[in-house]
């Protein structure tokens, strides 16, 4: 929230670490800046990544909120899949005939990163399991797959690394522009990974360190994965050149002799 061009308060959702069903982030900024300057935030602008809910959009009315700006609609997240009271602040606002500015779709592209689903799951998964639990479930997930998926895999063409680089893709379900090989031989294989990444959105939101993240978690499931084409295939990352951090994740599959 601001007011005057200065930043005078800041929150997000902490409805499960207070348990308090109430505790939207537009509530607890607006809680925050009535202790600065008491319940009339007339002038205040409030900044949300998603439209906000008819509770919060209550409270938005009884401050003298001026402004608000968001960037996810309420509609996006229904057709997103996510359960939500289908009313949007706009209309709500028209009851009391409100003066409210009301500026949607800012920066919804990066905003829906927040709200994709499989992003959602694996906040509240890094949230609330140890890290050697998430990588053995991983791993246990990664070997069904490849159970599942035998008659598709033997179809996979070329050498054992690049049967690898397409397993790889295959399970992750991108195509090769969004991982283009970089540079190949007969024991290397380089490629760099520019997809949407649930575990990164994931990262930035708790604001983990992927280098940690993808070492711990991910790389030995992946590895695991494409050594059941062959033994001594190898699976890294150069955790020099990992997004956030570079605009691509260098990824390499090695055939040791």
């Amino acid at each position: 929230m601001t007011k005057d061009g200065r930043v005078i308060a800041s929150a997000h959702d902490t409805e499960v670490t207070d348990q308090d069903s109430t505790a939207h982030a537009e509530i607890n900024a607006i809680r925050k800046a009535s202790k600065i300057y008491r319940k009339d935030l007339t002038g205040c602008l409030i900044i949300s990544t998603h439209e906000p809910c008819p509770m919060c959009t209550g409270s938005i009315i009884w401050s003298n909120i001026s402004k608000v700006v968001y960037g996810v609609s309420i509609r996006d997240s229904i057709k997103a899949g996510r359960d939500m009271i289908n009313l949007s602040c706009k209309e709500i606002i028209k009851k009391p005939n409100a003066e409210i500015n009301i500026y949607d779709g800012i920066l919804k592209k990066e905003c829906l990163k927040l709200y994709n689903n499989d992003t959602r799951k694996l906040v509240k998964k890094f949230r609330k399991y140890e890290w050697i639990n998430i990588e053995e479930n991983l791993l246990n997930k990664r070997m069904q797959w490849f159970e599942n998926n035998k008659t598709m895999i033997r179809k996979l063409k070329g050498n054992d690394l690049e049967k690898a680089y397409h397993l790889i893709l295959m399970k992750i379900g991108i195509k090769r522009s969004e991982a283009p090989i970089v540079k190949k031989s007969e024991s290397k294989i380089i490629f760099h990974s520019k997809n949407y990444c649930p575990s990164l959105e994931a990262c930035i939101i708790l604001d983990l360190d992927t280098r940690e993240v993808c070492k711990e978690i991910y790389e030995r499931p992946t590895e695991e994965l494409i050594r059941r084409l062959n033994s001594k295939l190898r699976f890294t990352r150069n955790y020099d050149c990992i997004r956030p951090y570079s605009d691509y994740c260098e990824e390499i599959i090695i055939l040791e002799k």
